[in-house]
């Protein structure tokens, strides 16, 4: 006598009517033979059916756990801890069925230029996003195609928000990107704002996108002033309303002399509309602490929202080093904003001390901050090869680099005590 759990899980995928019939045929608990080999499991019922019907009819291909290991470990160079975490949020891999599914969704995404990193990673987030049959999956990656999200941009959108590919092709997919195509006034500015702003799609078309697209009209944008404003950040989309502190902020922003048609005010109503009021009134103080004026604050958000992603003791370590031991005035960072976006550790402490050592024993003119804003190659090449004390240069900037790195790697440690 067997299991009768493991004889019913033979026959997932087969029509109903055997499904009937082998409830029925369990529920007498019949005499069932079961033969195995490596890779099927035999079933049949010793009754008034001839047994080698059953045989056709119900042999099966069992794909156990340890195929499945062995295939998505071959494919995705995934761990061991890492199947087994999916094979618990999908046991439906281990069916020959669903298994073929999962072969085939791998091999399009492979075909599309994914890597086996991207893939392995949509995988982890969404398992259940593989069991999907090619009439279901395909579809939906083409229609993302023919709105210009092909190749490696397909692959980016997707590995942060693998989501996309649930949503139901005819009521929801199509609808936003016809709409947010409108939005945005061509395909690119639309594949722009996807990647920046993957989330987009997972904002409802009637109660988000569509409310927020006519109330950011009633500001007064229109047109390319409208596509403009929400290409710069298009989270905004997922406003409908600005709370009063958040409006106090604009209005401070158009007393400070920042003119409602230009972009610059355009980038800041963006910050103030998808930020904290409390946590951006945080970061000012910060910045004021650090030397600049209310009006020097907005300008450098206005010139460079990136910034305001940056936390408070990331800004000020910076703000400290430009200032005291660079010896610039503060209001610098204004008109060269990325600045504030290099790594201290890695680039403007070594570049620094390699720009001090260069103009301590020969004419050099070049401003600190176009050292520090150079690339790395050109860096390499034109302010350490090009000079006559190179192999000092190396020296001074290796040495520097390496502090950086046990000085980050103290401060991590320091952080998890």
């Amino acid at each position: 006598m067997v299991n009768t759990t493991l004889c019913r899980n033979l026959f997932v995928g087969v029509a109903s009517p055997m499904n009937s019939m082998m409830n029925t045929m369990l529920h007498n608990k019949p005499f069932v033979v079961v033969t195995t080999s490596r890779n099927s499991i035999l079933c049949c019922k010793l009754f008034s059916i001839h047994p080698f019907y059953f045989r056709n009819v119900f042999t099966t291909e069992i794909h156990s756990q340890s195929n499945f290991s062995q295939f998505i470990s071959s494919q995705l160079n995934m761990s061991e801890a890492d199947i087994t975490r999916i094979l618990k949020l999908a046991p439906q891999f281990q069916n020959p069925r669903t298994f073929h599914n999962v072969e085939q969704v791998i091999h399009s995404l492979k075909k599309r230029g994914f890597t086996e990193v991207q893939i392995a990673r949509i995988m982890r987030m969404k398992p259940q996003l593989f069991g999907y049959a090619e009439r279901t999956f395909q579809p939906k990656l083409k229609l993302l195609e023919d709105f210009g999200l092909v190749d490696q941009n397909l692959a980016k959108l997707l590995t942060i928000n693998p989501s996309i590919l649930g949503y139901n092709l005819k009521k929801s997919l199509p609808p936003k990107m016809e709409f947010l195509k409108e939005v945005f006034q061509s395909q690119d500015v639309l594949v722009k704002a996807l990647l920046k702003s993957p989330r987009l799609l997972s904002f409802s078309l009637e109660k988000n996108l569509k409310p927020s697209f006519t109330f950011w009209q009633g500001w007064g944008f229109s047109g390319t002033g409208l596509s403009d404003f929400l290409a710069v950040n298009p989270d905004v989309l997922s406003r409908t309303s600005l709370t009063p502190a958040q409006l106090d902020l604009i209005q401070e922003i158009v007393k400070i002399g920042i003119e409602k048609e230009s972009k610059m005010f355009k980038y800041i109503v963006s910050i103030v509309a998808v930020s904290r009021v409390e946590t951006l009134n945080s970061k000012i103080e910060n910045l004021k602490l650090c030397g600049l004026s209310a009006e020097e604050i907005w300008q450098l958000f206005g010139a460079s929202p990136l910034i305001v992603s940056l936390s408070k003791e990331n800004v000020r370590e910076k703000m400290n080093f430009l200032v005291n031991t660079a010896e610039l005035p503060a209001n610098y960072v204004v008109k060269r904003p990325r600045i504030l976006t290099v790594s201290l550790e890695k680039t403007m402490r070594p570049r620094f001390l390699v720009w001090q050592k260069i103009k301590s024993i020969s004419d050099f003119n070049l401003a600190l901050l176009t050292v520090l804003l150079m690339t790395e190659a050109m860096f390499v090449s034109k302010i350490i090869k090009g000079h006559p004390e190179s192999q000092t240069l190396w020296t001074i900037y290796d040495n520097a680099i390496s502090n950086g790195s046990n000085r980050i790697l103290h401060t991590k440690s320091l952080t998890k005590l």
